[in-house]
């Protein structure tokens, strides 16, 4: 691995993969599992739709988005991931699955690939930097699984305001205040809950206007949580209203 920039070491460090494990271990694991460092264009794939995937990355600086192709012609949104997001560890670790997606990157992106089989087999030492590898590993494919659910459960709803308030509700959740950021451009939000980017941008001022929430950008702020709980809770889990 080359020498990294501060920037891109700080992302590495952050990644939940190295969870618990000192900066030292990291760049000793990263060694001794022969990962490699790749470097992309915008618009590079990463990965492509039908690609055997036997090592996941750490997005060092950049982008990336993962993207299937719709029987329509369109292009559907599957997530996008900045710096410090793992990607690709499901798809590594489950037995003769194709890729799904395509993996791209949304602008210029450094990415280090961790080989599966490195990862899973036994270090020569024992030593506990590994078991907790992999045991970080394990903890973020679980995550994986409750974020896919979570969307699920936000596309089950009929109206892209419940649909919008549901997740605005979960994210301030996330960041632990009624203030944060959302993370992607409006163009990948509307992607990522079913909608195209006008509708969400009209939805977004309607609620701004009725003084629900405030918005700048990609930074939000929630004022009527309660006005946003009901909406989202005016349609169960099945989409029935």
């Amino acid at each position: 691995m080359r020498r990294t920039t501060d920037t891109e070491r700080s992302a590495l460090l952050r990644c939940p993969l190295f969870a618990h494990i000192a900066p030292k271990d990291v760049f000793a694991l990263i060694e001794c599992l022969g990962a490699a460092e790749r470097r992309y264009k915008r618009g590079e794939a990463l990965w492509l739709t039908g690609d055997a995937v036997s090592a996941c990355a750490v997005v060092l600086s950049g982008g990336v988005r993962a993207e299937s192709l719709l029987p329509s012609g369109e292009r559907s949104l599957t997530a996008v991931h900045g710096p410090g997001a793992l990607v690709g560890d499901v798809l590594m670790a489950t037995r003769d699955t194709k890729s799904p997606v395509d993996v791209i990157a949304a602008q210029d992106t450094a990415a280090l690939f961790l080989p599966y089989r490195a990862m899973m087999a036994s270090c020569a030492h024992a030593c506990e930097r590994h078991a907790l590898l992999r045991e970080n590993l394990l903890a973020e494919i679980a995550e994986k699984y409750w974020r896919l659910r979570r969307r699920a459960e936000y596309l089950a709803r009929h109206s892209l305001r419940a649909r919008i308030a549901a997740f605005l509700l979960d994210a301030a959740a996330d960041a632990g205040g009624n203030t944060f950021s959302l993370g992607m451009r409006r163009e990948d939000l509307a992607a990522y809950l079913g909608a195209n980017r006008s509708a969400l941008c009209r939805e977004l001022s309607r609620l701004r206007a009725e003084g629900w929430i405030d918005c700048c950008r990609d930074s939000v702020r929630l004022i009527n949580t309660a006005a946003l709980a009901m909406s989202a809770a005016a349609e169960n889990r099945s989409g029935e209203k």
